[in-house]
């Protein structure tokens, strides 16, 4: 049965590599390896054997690579059971993400808000990292990239790193699938189903479905999803491929904001301040148990709370009214389409296509309606592969419309008791909010409404063209250089439906390039050194992807676009023949952030160190390990809210001392493992670890969340056609706590998940 397993994950990766032209000498010789050795394609966690091109386009080892890369398995996906871009941290060195109101689809990398790509094209922005859940079933591994992106993907305003998702892959070898199914604590049910096969030898396909319908250790907390997920290749002759993928998904859930007032007292203790606003004057009665009535916006005006006592918090509670949710669709469509002429050439050209619709409503209050973003993006490149010289050029049009709709300036998260009844956390009770201190009105959105100076909201179009050069450069057998240039030009048109603003349109030209040596002490052993200098786009980055100019007329590109750069050196060492794999990275990243309503510019400045190993013997045992170091610092500290006469002067950014500040949410210290054993028969065990250094709660570091850990554990038993798994989540029941985005960070904090416990079944045929 096993050399039967071994067959299969041979056609399987020699069916893949007759795909890709450069993977498949790669990918043949790491086969041999694995049949010789009895460590399947599909179980590796050795990054060495699968070639990426998720930082320059083109198919190399990971080893010729000159940046940081983290390559996630599906083995690993699957071993700590990925939920969301939080669990990166399990995984990889540098990727701590903040909690983004429990909904974060982009990770923070080194500090900074990342991009996502889905192989290799750039999905779209929110201005702030939350949004609609990711469909990991539709995902065969994650390249999760440190630093910006290089000239061949462009520029963007998340320049600490990107995640490139690499979408499941048709199978030619034979038809087959799997069926699992998941429940756990506090009402968790998942199922999904995969199944593929040839249709014949020029054509394969590949379906997967997923579904959720869950409740939530949060008081009254949910989420139910539905996605789909189809690919198709086809290999019209030898000479040229198309590949094809298309996902859709819906999902309905609860946003966490979290236990709102946070305090020292309440980390180190528990303890939970409550007392309602006084705003009718003290002495009066209060209109509801919240004094919902009387509630303003906390800007400009504060709420004066009268205390109550210090009680002890359940953790299960947070800052949500009952009945409020968020809800959304989206689909993606890509071609991939590869043209092989013969000689020393290759084109390529790669399309892909997203449509989001969503809304949120908050009644503490937040507002949030993307009606909807709808982006296209095309990229043609030609491919020069030479003895010496290697070429990667092209040139890429994007386009996208967003009309989104957003308002933050009323939230009032402070002035909410969440000890008392929740049901009264209603802005749309308070007598402001109702004369005038609603806004504009949505349009085809009844009793909704939003502000238009807030830099988030209006409808924009804009349409980005960006030609590139890359070239590859091999000096000696030993020593190579890598060079790209790109220079890209952003038309961007913006209009307010609510006519508050006037409209506006600039014209904005980013130019970026990166320069990087590579130094081959042996085969399996290098040494490099990377430059990478970019100009991005620094205007408020709509909810939905859209550039706000908030109706400035005449922005110029100068005033519209930050400076990023990065120096990294690091070396790269494969050893005990392809077993092993260790990397280490030293950088300092500089970027600049806009304000987009000040313009006001804050230096970032990020300096680390990165270590991460994989191991893996034999089938039987594997282990990954990563730390981090960072020290991130701003120029000054960002803009926080305090709504409420709880917050004192001295926790806010105004009262930060001059010079630079150590930037919120990113611990300085990260580490992670992951081991796995099993036996022969089947059995066998899982542990993950994570810790983290200290993290600042807030910009002016006066609440701290102290070091802390979660250890996961799994036992789980593989046959041929199924396996069972149970899951012993935070196994210790740590009482740990999770960071917001900086500018709640007088406002919230988030109680993480205690010990839980959840089974997995799987059936394949």
């Amino acid at each position: 049965m096993k050399t039967q397993h071994f067959k299969v994950a041979a056609a399987a990766a020699l069916a893949l590599s007759s795909r890709y032209g450069a993977v498949a000498q790669t990918t043949t010789n790491a086969l041999e390896k694995t049949i010789i050795e009895g460590v399947p394609v599909e179980e590796s966690v050795i990054p060495t054997i699968r070639p990426i091109n998720s930082v320059y386009g083109t198919d190399r080892s990971i080893i010729d690579t000159p940046r940081n890369v983290t390559i996630i398995s599906r083995e690993q996906l699957d071993a700590i059971n990925i939920f969301d871009v939080r669990d990166f941290s399990k995984l990889t060195s540098s990727s701590y993400t903040r909690s983004n109101f429990g909904a974060p689809t982009t990770p923070d990398i080194r500090g900074q808000i990342a991009d996502t790509f889905v192989n290799g094209m750039r999905v779209g922005l929110t201005s702030n990292g939350n949004g609609m859940p990711v469909n990991f079933n539709s995902v065969e591994s994650v390249n999760i990239v440190k630093g910006p992106a290089s000239a061949v993907y462009g520029p963007s305003q998340y320049v600490g790193g990107y995640i490139d998702y690499q979408t499941k892959k048709p199978y030619f070898d034979s038809f087959h699938g799997e069926v699992s199914a998941t429940v756990g604590m506090y009402e968790q049910r998942r199922w999904t189903a995969d199944a593929g096969g040839p249709v014949n030898d020029k054509l394969a396909y590949r379906i997967s479905y997923s579904g959720e319908q869950s409740g939530s250790y949060y008081y009254d907390g949910f989420r139910r999803t539905q996605a789909g997920y189809a690919a198709i290749t086809w290999l019209a002759s030898d000479n040229y491929t198309v590949d094809f993928n298309n996902e859709f998904l819906w999902a309905n859930y609860t946003e966490n904001f979290g236990i709102n007032r946070p305090t020292q007292n309440l980390i180190d203790n528990g303890l939970y301040q409550t007392g309602i606003n006084i705003n009718n004057g003290a002495g009066n009665p209060p209109s509801d148990p919240q004094n919902s009535v009387n509630v303003t916006s906390g800007f400009p005006v504060v709420n004066v709370i009268q205390t109550g006592p210090l009680v002890p918090i359940n953790r299960r509670i947070r800052l949500l009214r009952p009945g409020d949710d968020s809800e959304g669709v989206s689909y993606n469509a890509q071609v991939i389409q590869t043209l092989k002429p013969g000689g020393d050439w290759e084109f390529v050209n790669n399309s892909f296509f997203r449509y989001v619709r969503r809304e949120t409503l908050s009644s503490y209050y937040y507002s949030e309606i993307i009606d909807p973003s709808v982006s296209f993006e095309n990229r043609i490149e030609a491919r020069y592969s030479g003895d010496a010289h290697s070429i990667n050029t092209g040139a890429s049009v994007r386009y996208q419309q967003v009309e989104a709709y957003n308002d933050f300036f009323n939230e009032p998260a402070g002035v909410w008791d969440i000890t008392r009844d929740r049901n009264f956390i209603n802005i749309y009770n308070a007598s402001y909010f109702n004369a005038g201190g609603r806004f504009a009105p949505v349009p085809g959105w009844p009793n909704r409404y939003y502000m238009p100076a807030n830099g988030d909201s209006g409808v924009s179009k804009v349409w980005q063209v960006g030609p590139y050069w890359q070239h590859d450069w091999k000096a000696t057998d030993k020593l190579s250089f890598l060079a790209g240039v790109r220079e890209d030009v952003m038309f961007a048109d913006y209009t307010d439906p609510a006519g508050w603003l006037p409209g506006d349109n600039t014209v904005i030209g980013m130019f970026s390039a990166n320069v990087s040596a590579v130094y081959k002490f042996r085969p399996t052993l290098t040494g490099y050194a990377t430059y990478n200098w970019s100009q991005n786009p620094a205007g408020a980055v709509g909810n939905g992807g859209g550039i706000t100019t908030q109706g400035n007329a005449g922005y110029t590109s100068g005033s519209f676009h930050t400076e990023a750069e990065l120096f990294e050196v690091g070396t790269k060492y494969g050893f005990l023949d392809n077993h092993a794999f260790f990397n280490v990275a030293v950088f300092n990243q500089k970027r600049a952030d806009v304000n987009s309503v000040t313009r006001q510019v804050t230096e970032i400045d990020s300096t680390g160190f990165e270590a991460e190993l994989n191991l893996q013997p034999n089938r039987n045992f594997y282990v990954t390990l990563g730390y981090s170091y960072i020290d991130a610092m701003s120029s000054a500290a960002g803009f926080d809210v305090g709504n409420t006469t709880l917050v004192p002067a001295s926790d806010r950014f105004f009262s930060a001392p001059p010079g630079d500040i150590r930037r919120q949410g990113a611990p300085q210290h990260l580490f992670n493992l992951l081991t796995t054993y099993k036996l022969d028969c089947g059995f066998g065990a899982t542990a993950n670890i994570v810790a983290t250094g200290d993290i600042w709660n807030n910009n002016v570091g006066t609440i701290i969340i102290p070091a802390q850990y979660t250890l996961d554990v799994t036992f789980f038993y593989e046959r041929p056609t199924w396996d069972a798994r149970v899951m012993l989540l935070n196994v210790t029941d740590e009482k740990n706590w999770g960071a917001p985005n900086g500018v709640y960070g007088n406002e919230s904090i988030i109680a993480e998940l205690p010990f839980r416990l959840e089974g997995r079944v799987t059936y394949k045929f």
